[in-house]
């Protein structure tokens, strides 16, 4: 018999890095019950007497299947801007192959909202990295799930570890009402930001169907008092630096 999908149920892909440690604990402040989907013998920011946790491989279907069974919402985190063509990590491999995966986990398990993590152009930015981001849009939009929402996030940092003066003189432009406009799309994000938009999006079925950049997330920000995310390790400093998504599982570049 078909498990109803619980709206207030996310599952999370991604979880234990950077940005999907942040995610979850968004959700858990928003009164979320959140299934998170971690690399095996991963050490996590967060008790697992608060977060469903399931161990698997967004590169091994067979570890996916019915994971997501009776959630409201698939959020997608997994993904990399780093490659090794010899070792066969391509763009396509780490960006595409995840997405792929992921919806049709969610697809065959009833889900009937998937968010994915892309990217907003940048000028740091490798071109063959957001081709393999842009090619995954397009399976999802093609993918049949019900719902998708494509997030176009720029490159998050923790609060205050954004090193590169350049990128901090981006970061203060993109957060003006009106001056900042022409950056807004692409300038970094506080992490703190990105995770609680990305949360409300998930929570409220907003922009179903829909591309959202960085300005729509920190408007879901609106009326929020500033609270800790989870805390940042030393290498979750240096993702953020890069502009990293997600590190693959069981692969440290």
């Amino acid at each position: 018999m078909p498990v109803r999908p619980n709206p207030r149920r996310v599952f999370v892909a991604g979880a234990s890095g950077f940005l999907g440690a942040s995610v979850v604990y968004a959700l858990l402040e928003e009164g979320a019950e959140v299934t998170a989907l971690i690399p095996p013998e991963t050490t996590l920011p967060w008790g697992r007497e608060r977060v469903q946790v399931v161990e698997g491989d967004a590169w091994n279907p067979g570890s996916l299947a019915g994971r997501s069974r009776g959630h409201g919402a698939v959020i997608h985190l997994v993904g990399s801007l780093r490659q090794q063509p010899a070792r066969g990590l391509t763009y396509t491999h780490l960006n595409v192959t995840s997405l792929r995966n992921i919806a049709r986990m969610a697809i065959t398990d009833g889900v009937p909202h998937l968010l994915f993590l892309s990217a907003a152009w940048a000028p740091w930015l490798p071109g063959d990295y957001l081709d393999s981001k842009r090619e995954a849009e397009r399976y999802l939009r093609r993918s049949g799930i019900e719902h998708w929402t494509i997030i176009r996030a720029p490159l998050v940092y923790p609060r205050g570890g954004l090193g590169n003066p350049l990128l901090l003189l981006f970061a203060g432009l993109g957060a003006l009402p009106l001056l900042g406009w022409p950056v807004a799309r692409w300038s970094p994000l506080p992490v703190d930001v990105a995770a609680r938009g990305i949360a409300r999006l998930a929570l409220t079925g907003q922009a179903r169907g829909e591309i959202v950049y960085g300005p729509h997330l920190r408007r879901l920000n609106a009326g929020y008092e500033r609270r800790p995310t989870a805390p940042a390790s030393g290498s979750d400093h240096a993702h953020a630096q890069m502009g990293e998504d997600e590190p693959p599982f069981g692969w440290l570049p």
